[in-house]
C-alpha cells in the first residue's frame, strides 16, 4: 500500500491566480506518481468576496491527485489577522480531511506562515510526522513583527525544514540556529522543458534576450531595461529583448522602455502559459533573470533545461541553480554589470554547450533526481518514528 502524503499550502494555482505556487503543484503532481497525495490549498480572499460571491470550498481531481480548496477571508493591512484567518481555515480543512480520510502518513507544508505553523501544531496534536519546505523570498518577510517571529521560531523548533537553496538555509539558521534544516531544490520539469527539435539558425544576426517574471520591484526588470540602453550605446550589435509576465509594475516598466527609446527592440508579451514559456525559451539565445531576491529561480532551471545559457544576479537562489559553464552571474541592482554580461554574448566572447547546460539541470533538479531525494528525506523521517 502506498504511503499517504498530505500537502498543505497557501501558495497553489487557482482560476484567479494561475501561476501562484506552480512549482508546488509540480511537486505534488510528481509525488502522486510514487505516493497517494492530497493537497489542501488555502486561498486568501478579500472581505467583500468573502461575504459576496465567495467561491465554494470543494474538491478537484487532477489525474491521481486530489485537491481540496478553502477560502480564507483576509482583512487588508492587518498581517496578524491575515495569518490567523488563513491558519484557521487551514486547520479546519485539515480536521475535516482527517475526519473523513483518517491520519495521513506525513504532512508536507509549504511556507512557514501560515501552513508550516499549522502543520507543526497538527503534528503535535495528532502525532503525525511533518516537514516544511520554505520558499519565501526574502525570508525576512516572515519576521516583521514579534508575533510573526514567535510563530516562525515555534515552527522551526518543531519539524524538519527543507530550504530550496543553500542561501535560504543560511538565512533560516541565522534566525533560528537550532533548526533541523537541509537543502532541497525545487523540481524542474525537464521532461517538458526540452531543447527545440529543429536545429536553430546560428547565422541569424540579431541576438535574442528573454526574461519571464512577475513584474514586481523584486524582479529588477528596470535594471535590465537600463542595461539594454547601455548595451545599445556601447556596441554596434543588433539584439532584441522580450519581457514575459504580468504584475503591478508592468505599466511603469512599459513607460520606462518608451522613455529609454527601446520600443523598437523591446516587447512585453504579457502573462504566458507553460507551453508559451517553453516556446519563448526555445526562441531566445540567452535567458536573463535580474532579480533583487530569489530563493531558487525555477525559470532559470527551465531555460537551462531548454539548453539556454543564462545571465542572473547573485541574489541567493541563482548561485545554487547556475553552475559554472551554464551562464554568467552578476551583482544585484547593477545595470552596468548586466550590460557587460549581455555584451559578452553579443560579441561572442563566451560560448556554452547546450547539452551540458541541460545535463546540469537534469542531474540536480530533474524529476528523477527530485523523487529520489524527497523519498530519502521522507524515509529518514519515518525511520525515526519506527
Amino acid at each position: 500500500m502506498r504511503r499517504r502524503i498530505l500537502i498543505l499550502s497557501n501558495w497553489y494555482p487557482s482560476a484567479t491566480s494561475p501561476i501562484s505556487g506552480a512549482f508546488i503543484r509540480d511537486q505534488a503532481q510528481l509525488l502522486a506518481e510514487r505516493f497517494e497525495v492530497a493537497v489542501l490549498a488555502v486561498h486568501s480572499i478579500g472581505l467583500r468576496a468573502a461575504f459576496g460571491n465567495r467561491p465554494p470550498n470543494g474538491i478537484e481531481r487532477n489525474g491521481n491527485l486530489a485537491i481540496y480548496r478553502a477560502y480564507a477571508p483576509t482583512p487588508p493591512y492587518v498581517p496578524h489577522l491575515h495569518i490567523l484567518s488563513s491558519a484557521y481555515s487551514a486547520r479546519q480543512m485539515l480536521q475535516q480531511y482527517i475526519r473523513y480520510h483518517g491520519l495521513p502518513d506525513l504532512i508536507h507544508a509549504h511556507v512557514v506562515l501560515p501552513c508550516g505553523w499549522v502543520a507543526a501544531r497538527a503534528a503535535r496534536a495528532w502525532s503525525i510526522p511533518a516537514v516544511l519546505t520554505e520558499h519565501t523570498s526574502p525570508f525576512t518577510a516572515h519576521l516583521y513583527t514579534f508575533f510573526q517571529r514567535r510563530l516562525v521560531r515555534e515552527t522551526m523548533r518543531s519539524i524538519p525544514v527543507l530550504a530550496v537553496s543553500p542561501a535560504l538555509r543560511q538565512r533560516i539558521l541565522e534566525f533560528a540556529p537550532a533548526t533541523n534544516v537541509q537543502t532541497l531544490g525545487n523540481v524542474i520539469r525537464t521532461h517538458f522543458f526540452t531543447p527545440e527539435e529543429v536545429i536553430p539558425d546560428r547565422s541569424r544576426i540579431r541576438k535574442r534576450f528573454l526574461t519571464i517574471a512577475l513584474l514586481s520591484d523584486q524582479k529588477g526588470v528596470n535594471y535590465l531595461l537600463q542595461a539594454a540602453t547601455l548595451v545599445r550605446s556601447r556596441v554596434d550589435c543588433p539584439f532584441e529583448l522580450v519581457i514575459g509576465g504580468d504584475g503591478p509594475e508592468r505599466q511603469r516598466l512599459e513607460q520606462l522602455a518608451r522613455q529609454l527609446g527601446l520600443t523598437d527592440i523591446c516587447r512585453f508579451v504579457g502573462l504566458l502559459d507553460r507551453t508559451q514559456v517553453r516556446d519563448w525559451m526555445r526562441w531566445c539565445d540567452v535567458f536573463v533573470l535580474p532579480s533583487i531576491h530569489e530563493t531558487f529561480g525555477v525559470v532559470l532551471g527551465e531555460a537551462m533545461a531548454c539548453g539556454k545559457p543564462v545571465i542572473a544576479t547573485r541574489c541567493g537562489g541563482p548561485e545554487f541553480v547556475v553552475e559554472e559553464g551554464c551562464g554568467l552571474l552578476v551583482p544585484i541592482a547593477d545595470a552596468h554589470a548586466l550590460a557587460d554580461a549581455m555584451e559578452q554574448f553579443l560579441l561572442d566572447r563566451v560560448q556554452y554547450d547546450p547539452v551540458l547546460i541541460r545535463e546540469s539541470v537534469c542531474r540536480r533538479f530533474g524529476e528523477e533526481a527530485f523523487l529520489r531525494n524527497i523519498e530519502t528525506i521522507y524515509n529518514d523521517i519515518w525511520a525515526v518514528l519506527e
